[in-house]
């Protein structure tokens, strides 16, 4: 078979070790789908993977502490070696910022302490030589339990990256102040690893290069401290940012608001000055992007991360040139827990669905106890009738066909995407794009019949003699009472989205929710002058702490867009919005659009009366509660699942 993807499927040879194609899964997520799909090399992930107690994201004992512990490890290695992927151990210390037990203090370059009340002590020479050796016993035991290699973390943030950056790194003696004192203790760290596992062991290493904080490491010193050591290891992959702030948080697992392959420019400048394989991560969503990036000459090998958590076979689809069946993944962090890092009592303190780990288009994720691979067929065959074509109703259609049911789509617009349709006018929703194109491809795929421009009623319904009916009838933008709305040109978000070119120099939009705020950033980059105002005290409410960071640093980047909370709109001129603040004092902002992005309401009412058509009836999605992709396409799998 004729590869589509000729360099992504190159073999590449690292020390001793031979992977078979150029593809490098990162460490996050299961790897029980990933490592059938043909990966050449997955990562284990750093939990407990130095044997030091003031290491950890988490207290806990190390996960080679004994002989069960051990044993489960193994057990890893053999799942993650099923169809011929090679297995790498990710050695991690976390130096300041490990979330120590009680009472405890951490270590790192120098002394103070953290915001959490806890100590962190400067490291002497003694501390520097008992971490070394703990790196190199780690490294050992991952050898002599089947690891192929190691992977030295020395990025975002983490203990031997304190030491290289000049921003952690305020020491006055021989490790700090000039470049070669600061890499002094992290090349003792690789030195001490490699003498420990022998020159013939794969020794790799993730660094960033670039924190994106203001004295930070810069690229050329990392690619200057890389060419030191590139006689000690074996591979390095160039990522950027630091883990536990939420500012750099958002370049080292970018976001929707950010492009996609964000560290190429860092990988080509490191791999100008190398003679070791360089490998990229960062935002590498598609075969064809990866593939550019191999064949430019950016990198050696690409390292895919929440793209495998969105769809594991991503490889298996790849090798197959099936890109257009890979489930896009959304960048949406959700699956990134962004609570991971605080107390237990901080934890607890934060409720909703924003602080749910979860993946929006794939089902599976962290279920897959209960969440086959493939659906299985159904035992009936039904006649399925689904109302509604956003990503909930096409999810519910793709997944009844899978099961072998007759499926019938009907969608009152003329296309299908329902609120996804804002993508094809927003640059920064090309994430939303791909997973709006992709469903309509799967749903061609499926053979659901797909009528459009058809208003699903009671009566249709009724006489189609369905045995289940699916209603993902969406949801509406609420349109607030205010006094004059009638003299001002008036939109809901949906409408401005595809009335981009219609809207005034100066726009106000009402609600300062993600949608709100998003549209505002589309408006300013025209140049225009856009006011949010947001009844409650804080915008994007709903958006998890690294979405709302991400989405606030796009916003401060155009003086054009204000956004004002605590504010009430009271009156619509023809050329104004009278706004009232908390205290009560009254102001007039110019406005010749205003847009009303104040929230959806659920067609619940509408859906209702669909009832007693059929026994076997369902409400999905925004018509049954105003939620997210994520709740969308959770409704329409699990509901069709189950059919």
């Amino acid at each position: 078979m004729k590869c589509k993807y000729p360099k992504l499927f190159e073999p590449l040879k690292v020390n001793k070790v031979v992977l078979k194609n150029r593809i490098i899964s990162a460490p996050l997520g299961s790897n029980t789908d990933k490592s059938l799909s043909g990966i050449g090399m997955i990562i284990r992930g750093t939990s407990g993977s130095v044997d030091d107690s003031r290491m950890r994201l988490s207290p806990g004992p190390y996960c080679f502490a004994d002989l069960f512990k051990g044993a489960k490890v193994r057990e890893e290695v053999s799942v993650i070696r099923q169809r011929g992927a090679k297995a790498e151990f990710e050695l991690c210390h976390c130096g300041q910022f490990a979330m120590v037990e009680k009472g405890d203090y951490a270590i790192g370059p120098v002394s103070f302490i953290r915001e959490d009340g806890t100590e962190v002590r400067a490291m002497d020479e003694a501390m520097m030589e008992d971490i070394a050796d703990k790196f190199a016993k780690s490294a050992l035991d991952a050898k002599e339990y089947g690891f192929d290699g190691v992977l030295l973390h020395f990025g975002h943030g983490w203990l031997p990256a304190e030491f290289l950056s000049p921003y952690f790194n305020k020491r006055t003696d021989g490790y700090g102040g000039s470049f070669e004192n600061r890499i002094k203790f992290p090349t003792m760290i690789v030195e001490r690893v490699r003498k420990a596992v022998g020159p013939d062991y794969m020794l790799d290493m993730r660094i960033s290069g670039d924190e994106h904080i203001e004295g930070g490491m810069q690229v050329d010193e990392v690619a200057a401290f890389i060419k030191s050591i590139e006689d000690k290891i074996d591979m390095v992959h160039i990522s950027c940012g630091v883990e536990v702030n939420n500012e750099t948080k958002i370049y080292m697992s970018p976001t929707a608001y950010a492009p996609h392959k964000i560290n190429i420019e860092l990988a080509k400048t490191v791999k100008a000055q190398v003679k070791i394989p360089v490998a990229v991560v960062g935002g590498i969503m598609t075969p064809e992007e990866a593939e550019d990036i191999l064949e430019q000459g950016y990198a050696d090998a690409i390292v895919v991360g929440r793209q495998l958590i969105a769809d594991p076979w991503w490889a298996k689809k790849a090798w197959e040139g099936r890109s257009e069946d890979i489930v896009p993944c959304i960048r949406c962090m959700n699956c990134y827990n962004p609570y991971q890092y605080r107390t237990e009592e901080e934890k607890r303190a934060h409720v909703g669905m924003n602080s749910v780990p979860c993946c929006s288009v794939n089902p599976r994720y962290l279920h897959e106890d209960r969440v086959p691979n493939e659906v299985p067929p159904a035992p009936v065959r039904k006649k399925v009738i689904v109302a509604g074509g956003g990503p909930a109703g096409m999810r519910a259609a793709i997944t009844a066909a899978a099961r072998g049911h007759q499926v019938t789509l009907l969608e009152k617009e003329p296309v299908l995407g329902g609120q996804l349709i804002c993508s094809e006018y927003d640059a920064s929703k090309q994430d939303l794009k791909r997973l709006k194109d992709y469903l309509i491809t799967q749903l061609k795929k499926s053979g659901a019949e797909v009528r459009l421009n058809t208003q699903a009623t009671p009566k249709l319904i009724g006489q189609m003699e369905a045995d289940s009916i699916i209603l993902a009838l969406g949801a509406y933008p609420i349109e607030l009472p205010i006094k004059g709305k009638e003299k001002n040109r008036i939109f809901t978000s949906i409408e401005a989205y595809k009335n981009l070119d219609k809207m005034g120099e100066n726009t106000v939009i009402i609600g300062g929710g993600s949608i709100g705020c998003e549209l505002g950033v589309d408006l300013a980059k025209s140049g225009r002058k856009v006011t949010i105002l947001e009844l409650g005290p804080v915008l994007n409410r709903t958006l998890n702490d690294i979405m709302k960071t991400a989405l606030e640093t796009e916003m401060k980047k155009y003086p054009s867009l204000k956004a004002l909370t605590e504010v009430n709109c009271t009156e619509i001129g023809e050329n104004f919005v009278s706004v009232r603040k908390k205290d009560g004092e009254s102001f007039q902002i110019a406005a010749d659009t205003v847009i009303f992005a104040a929230g959806m309401r659920s067609r619940i009412d509408e859906a209702n009366a669909f009832y007693g058509i059929v026994q076997d009836t369902d409400i999905i999605g925004d018509a049954n509660r105003v939620g997210t992709v994520w709740n969308a396409m959770e409704d329409g799998y699990y509901v069709s699942a189950n059919l």
